[in-house]
């Protein structure tokens, strides 16, 4: 009895496929058909499953509320976060991105980088990319972007984990790599892959402050946070020349770093101001801003405190940066 569905829901599957080539009634129709395949030929064993595992009060509630004969021992419970833990995280020391990310790292002219403590997000899985298909249009955009969202999803609770633990470990900054071809090119490309990564994270801030709805993400007093956490992020990008702030040394990929505020105090980087003492720096600030201008990639520096944050996380090429700010939280310059 478990063929007949199946072979329904391949067929239906097929010619979603087949029809989703050419944007047309048949393709919505296929679309139908099959999500109809999905949900209504749905067996005997998936309805009894679903209904168990709606029945079932979960771990937290038999933690706090439920203390019957289910009541699960706390050792037992401790072993399956931890196989749990096991299963969706991965080793953040010792991952893809923070090897790509090892050319900036020691190459930058930031004086505590090659020291800094970093977890990097998951391996990005190029194989799956959809953006050779781009010329499919409106379906296949959507397929793109949820996958885009699946692969940030991957890092999600390594993230989370990396939330918790910054503070206790002394760690310095969560990496994630965006693949260059689809967002690197262009400041502007670059500013997409960040809005839809600064998105999922937002989404799903178990804190529920969801920064990035916030109406005045371009505005004084915005700030990315996550659980509780407060970030400085910075971006880097095979679109930027050698002389920038934000040159990535000729790695094919673009990175988004987020930083921990409070890492700033534990290296002791001192105040922000908009002032530099360049012939005698003594701050780590100074020193920073010394060896970048000495390095021929100096940055701007504003002549005020009171700025938004958001107009330094993706830098635009050249110009003044104060005038050709690159609104990547916008999602109408969406050209990907």
């Amino acid at each position: 009895m478990e063929t007949l569905p199946t072979a329904i829901r391949v067929l239906c599957g097929l010619y979603f496929v087949y029809a989703s080539f050419v944007w047309s009634a048949g393709s919505l129709l296929s679309l139908v058909l099959f999500a109809a395949s999905i949900f209504l030929l749905r067996s005997q064993r998936d309805e009894v499953m679903t209904s168990s595992l709606q029945n079932t009060p979960s771990p937290r509630l038999r933690k706090f509320g439920n203390h019957g004969d289910e009541n699960i021992p706390r050792d037992a419970e401790e072993r399956y976060i931890r196989q749990i833990l096991d299963i969706v995280c991965y080793d953040a020391m010792s991952c893809r991105s923070l090897e790509s990310f090892t050319p900036v790292k020691d190459g930058t002219e930031c004086v505590f980088a090659r020291l800094a403590r970093l977890w990097g997000s998951t391996d990005w899985n190029g194989q799956l990319s959809l953006g050779r298909f781009r010329n499919l249009l409106c379906l296949i955009d959507l397929l793109t972007r949820v996958y885009y969202a699946y692969c940030f999803y991957r890092s999600l609770p390594m993230f989370v984990k990396f939330c918790a633990a910054q503070s206790h470990l002394g760690l310095d900054g969560f990496l994630f790599e965006l693949p260059g071809e689809e967002f690197g090119a262009t400041p502007e490309k670059l500013g997409n892959g960040v809005r839809r990564l600064l998105k999922v994270l937002s989404d799903t801030d178990p804190a529920g402050v969801h920064c990035m709805d916030k109406s005045y993400v371009s505005k004084r007093g915005w700030c990315f946070e996550f659980d509780g956490c407060t970030f400085f992020v910075t971006t880097f990008a095979p679109c930027y020349p050698e002389t920038h702030s934000r040159f990535n040394f000729d790695s094919e990929n673009s990175f988004v770093l987020l930083q921990p505020e409070e890492s700033f105090l534990r290296h002791n980087i001192g105040a922000d101001t908009p002032h530099t003492d360049w012939e005698n720096p003594r701050t780590v600030r100074d020193q920073i801003r010394a060896a970048y201008r000495r390095a021929g990639r100096a940055y701007s520096i504003r002549d005020t405190l009171f700025y938004p944050p958001a107009h330094d996380i993706v830098k635009p090429l050249g110009g003044d940066p104060e005038q050709d700010v690159v609104a990547w939280w916008d999602h109408h310059g969406d050209s990907n």
